[in-house]
């Protein structure tokens, strides 16, 4: 492989002509080469049949090159800019004399558009600004809460005003098939060409500009792509998937062993706030209108800078043992206070780099179920000193974090070097190459048996028949694993995360449930744990019950591609306001996956969170469970989401759901109460989706026939 590596820094920025197309259609500035990429698909000996993941692909880099190769791809990313890139840019089906021409009837459009408004697409002399015709007509702009996300002087009016015309007549002359082409486009020069943006290591507001060339430019860019995309017409078949999603939720919407290969760079522990980078494009395409809407995102970002931290974050939890690192975050935190620096920011410099790390830990961990036995994996990192210029070797670091999750570390290998800017010491750039080995049979002494003979040890070194709570704190795992004479896990914290979200627990203590009851573990304060008995309630769906036919509301393109996972069944639950239909409530989606603390349980996560307020005033909170294919829901899953709302919202009426797919895309849909004797179901409905002329007058009438709850 040195060969290879000497190859790829000769190659480093420079991109052959046979690159160009479908790269420079939207590039960052941080994106790693495509060549890069073509090495270790070759290095893996990946080919066509097998399948490639990139959980962190930015603006698609790697797909583009597996669909050259015709290789099928998975990308996740969850900033809404780069994944639309990453969604167009292997959007290799359109017709490039289509999109061309139909650029040219919207330009045509928009010019007359200026010229109604007396505006000159190609920027006047000021004394032709000041003397002729040109007036001031009435600029569109954004609205208030939109505006106040960008940097000061992000744009100018004018380019601003005709940057919305030629998006409202892209909106008016709209195609579904090349509107994505169409407004990439516009992302791409609004940038490049009318923004008063620079981009260095940060984003910053450089030369003002009060005009600005925008529809001559777009033109140039759609003919480009166009061109392009005439060169790939031959490669369009093979598959590549983009999801909007979180990189630590992999096995939440992608199918078990599934992924042969992954080819990846992800954020290092720096302060550069990519959705910065990012923020004019997000705001002009309509992906985020607010400050909620950008909280949202970057609660789905691994928190690898101080502006993405939230209190309720608690990754960092599950490096809390991993020497190494705690030494680093001491390491910035002493040299903060030895500076005597105080700005908030500065103060979250030692957790946010053991948030990264954690964050890093729970991907690794999560991607495992996804994996084939065997799959190769290629991690493009680079060390950071951005802290206080404490060294943070990150290839080294996530290196060991794999190796403790059961990963083989085949190799870290040196892909170029850089000056860091204020110390001028050589900072590394690496590949961490690693192989999962599989645990289909784990063979003895790997990670899931030492995992197991641990927990088996803690939960019997203290339970005596009869009892209903078994307590433990972290450092009893080291003492477990030396009284067992086998090595302490690298990672204690992945441990207990691993039964508490992942695995069962052995046979050998489920089985020391009465009956009807199950064991499972929490969190009941910092680093402490106990096993508790809970009701072992089946949530399966009830096969008699009575189906519900509702009008399917799904768009289309929605239903075409929606999978038979939870992303797809939580999609369906909101477009058809099945939450609603259900409980009699006006209900409205507050946030996808919310990750919190909750005191005495630690971190909990819920599918999806509603609110709702009925015909009284009664305001609710609706927490809701989904599970699609085979995945099946949990009593525990509930009792978290209880928690959840009694700690986050108080005040409010709190209304667990839970959602699972049944055969045929019925969906059945339960709600809970906590009694006495636990969480209990209070109600079980199922719903099928049909076409409007589906329900028949003799569904209606059966309908109104029902006796009400």
């Amino acid at each position: 492989m040195n060969e290879a590596v000497q190859k790829l820094r000769r190659d480093d920025n420079k991109l052959l002509p046979e690159d160009q197309a479908a790269h420079d259609w939207y590039r960052f500035v941080l994106s790693f080469p495509p060549h890069l990429v073509r090495t270790y698909i070759e290095h893996f000996g990946v080919e066509p049949g097998k399948r490639v993941l990139d959980p962190f692909c930015g603006t698609g880099t790697t797909l583009v090159e597996c669909k050259k190769l015709g290789i099928a791809s998975v990308g996740v990313e969850p900033n809404p800019v780069a994944s639309f890139v990453s969604e167009v840019k292997v959007n290799w089906a359109v017709e490039p004399e289509e999109l061309a021409s139909h650029a040219q009837e919207i330009s045509h459009g928009t010019l007359a558009r200026f010229q109604r408004e007396e505006i000159n697409d190609e920027p006047l002399p000021l004394f032709q600004r000041i003397n002729g015709r040109n007036g001031k007509p009435k600029l569109r702009t954004l609205p208030s809460e939109a505006c106040e996300l960008l940097l000061k002087n992000s744009i100018s009016p004018l380019p601003l005003h005709k940057v919305l015309l030629l998006l409202e007549a892209i909106k008016g002359y709209r195609d579904e098939r090349l509107v994505g082409h169409e407004k990439l486009a516009v992302a791409k020069i609004a940038i490049a060409e009318a923004s008063n943006l620079h981009f260095g290591p940060e984003v910053g507001v450089g030369t003002v500009k009060n005009d600005a060339a925008v529809v001559r430019p777009w033109v140039i860019a759609i003919r480009r792509m166009a061109r392009d995309l005439g060169k790939l017409r031959h490669m369009r078949s093979t598959s590549a998937l983009v999801y909007r999603n979180d990189a630590r939720n992999l096995s939440r919407f992608l199918e078990p062993g599934s992924i042969d290969a992954v080819i990846t760079s992800p954020p290092y522990p720096n302060e550069k706030d990519y959705t910065r980078t990012t923020r004019l494009e997000a705001v002009l395409l309509g992906f985020v209108r607010n400050k909620p809407d950008l909280r949202s995102l970057k609660q789905d970002l691994i928190r690898s800078n101080t502006r993405n931290v939230f209190k309720s974050d608690g990754d960092d939890d599950l490096v809390a043992d991993h020497d190494e690192i705690q030494r680093v975050a001491r390491a910035i935190e002493r040299r903060r206070v030895e500076l005597g620096k105080t700005s908030g920011f500065e103060r979250l410099y030692a957790r946010v780099t053991k948030l990264y790390f954690g964050g890093m830990t729970r991907h690794l961990a999560d991607l495992r179920t996804i994996l084939r036995p065997g799959a190769q994996l290629a991690y493009v990192v680079g060390d950071q000193a951005s802290y206080f210029q404490v060294m943070i070797r990150t290839g080294q670091l996530l290196a060991d974090i794999a190796e403790s999750l059961g990963y083989e570390v085949k190799d870290i290998e040196l892909f170029r070097t850089r000056l860091a800017t204020a110390t001028r010491e050589e900072l590394r750039e690496e590949v961490v190459l690693l192989r999962w080995p599989g645990t289909k049979s784990p063979p003895r002494g790997s990670i899931v048996n030492r995992y197991a003979s641990v927990i088996e040890k803690l939960f019997h070194s203290n339970f005596k028949a009869g009892m209903r709570e078994v307590d433990f704190e972290r450092d009893d795992i080291i003492s477990a694993s030396n009284e067992l004479k086998i090595n302490p896990p690298k990672n204690l914290g992945d441990l207990i995360y691993s039964f508490r979200y992942r695995s069962a627990l052995p046979q050998s203590i489920q089985q020391q449930a009465p009956e009807g009851e199950a064991w499972i573990i929490r969190g009941v304060g910092s680093a402490k744990y106990r096993f508790v008995l809970v009701p072992n309630v089946a949530l399966t769906p009830n096969p008699n019950l009575a189906e519900t036919k509702v009008p399917d509301a799904t768009p289309g393109v929605v239903a075409k591609y929606a999978l038979s996972d939870e992303q797809a069944l939580l999609a369906k639950l909101r477009y058809n306001r099945l939450v609603d239909v259900f409980t009699g409530v006006a209900c409205y989606s507050l946030q996808n996956h919310l990750r919190t603390t909750v005191p005495d349980i630690g971190q909990v996560e819920t599918d999806e969170l509603y609110v709702g307020v009925d015909k009284k005033g009664i305001h609710y909170v609706i927490p809701v469970q989904a599970k699609g294919g085979k995945d099946k829901l949990s009593i525990v899953q509930i009792e978290q989401d209880l928690a959840l709302c009694s700690a986050k919202f108080p005040s409010l009426i709190c209304r667990p759901v839970a959602a699972q797919f049944m055969k045929d895309d019925v969906i059945a849909l339960f709600e809970f109460e906590q009694g006495d004797k636990g969480v209990a179901i209070t109600s079980e409905k199922h719903y099928r989706l049909v076409a409007p002329e589906d329900v028949t007058e003799s569904d209606l009438a059966a309908y109104r026939s029902r006796k009400s709850d």
